[in-house]
């Protein structure tokens, strides 16, 4: 069984390189002239593919060290499979693409907001490099893997996708359930993608069936609520992600001390 301090002893090496990339980031930043924004764009566009890639490889190969520590700790056996990197998933045309949208800060009155926007980016993608790894090696060997929430608190947003595996690995429980796209996150998300073998339950001490029960809470207000659904109506009705978005609203207001982004509307 995955155990708790692994689960841990991951997210806080994780932690420390978002950290060694945001100061990255912020030196280069520090030195760059905000009054010529053009000239600003164009370095970011060159620097941040660059920033990307050289911490993402290192993300890759941390996971790839914890997916062969995740396999000793479920009993897999050794040799079956040689851990590899995937093809990224976060190319220099993405990262391109983000900061040409982030660039338009560039030109308001307030250039150096772009800065806190850019570090949330970077800390996604190079997340994501170990993240796409967990699930890649998982999928070639045939072993399962969960989106687990970690730390002190979660959002609402991961506590809901995160519900989708948890309900599945549960013991008490049983079903899949389609509430969203298990594998998107967002900047500044702790939430770690474990590999789970065969007989492995999800690891112990993240309240599993809680996840699934809040998400029902807010999935019953989405639908019966009037301040939820004066919410929803104000949602462009073609969004695939109104449901999700409605569930959400709701479970930030009905568990404000328990999520970290909860409301309090009282």
């Amino acid at each position: 069984m995955v155990s708790r301090d692994s689960i841990e002893q991951h997210r806080a090496a994780a932690a420390d390189l978002s950290q060694l990339v945001a100061n990255e980031l912020a030196a280069y930043f520090a030195a760059l002239d905000l009054s010529r924004p053009e000239p600003v764009r164009n370095a970011l566009l060159d620097f941040m593919p660059l920033l990307i890639a050289e911490y993402g490889q290192v993300a890759q190969a941390l996971a790839m060290e914890w997916y062969e520590q995740l396999r000793f700790e479920s009993g897999a056996v050794a040799g079956f499979l040689v851990t590899a990197p995937p093809a990224p998933s976060v190319t220099p045309e993405r990262v391109e693409a983000k900061v040409r949208y982030l660039a338009k800060q560039l030109w308001t009155p307030e250039p150096e907001k772009i800065l806190s926007n850019l570090s949330t980016a970077s800390d996604k993608y190079v997340k994501q490099f170990g993240r796409d790894t967990i699930t890649w090696n998982a999928g070639q060997e045939g072993a399962g893997y969960a989106r687990v929430p970690t730390g002190d608190r979660t959002c609402a947003f991961c506590l809901v996708l995160a519900s989708r595996n948890a309900i599945y690995w549960s013991e008490e429980s049983a079903g899949s359930r389609d509430f969203g796209d298990e594998n998107a996150f967002h900047g500044d998300c702790d939430c770690e993608v474990v590999r789970l073998g065969t007989d492995d339950q999800y690891p112990p001490g993240y309240l599993p069936d809680d996840f699934y029960d809040m998400y029902r809470v807010g999935d019953d207000k989405m639908r019966s609520d009037p301040e939820v659904r004066a919410f929803m109506d104000s949602l462009d009705e073609h969004d695939k992600n109104r449901q999700l978005k409605g569930i959400v609203f709701a479970m930030r207001r009905e568990f404000p001390d328990v999520l970290k982004d909860g409301v309090h509307t009282h």
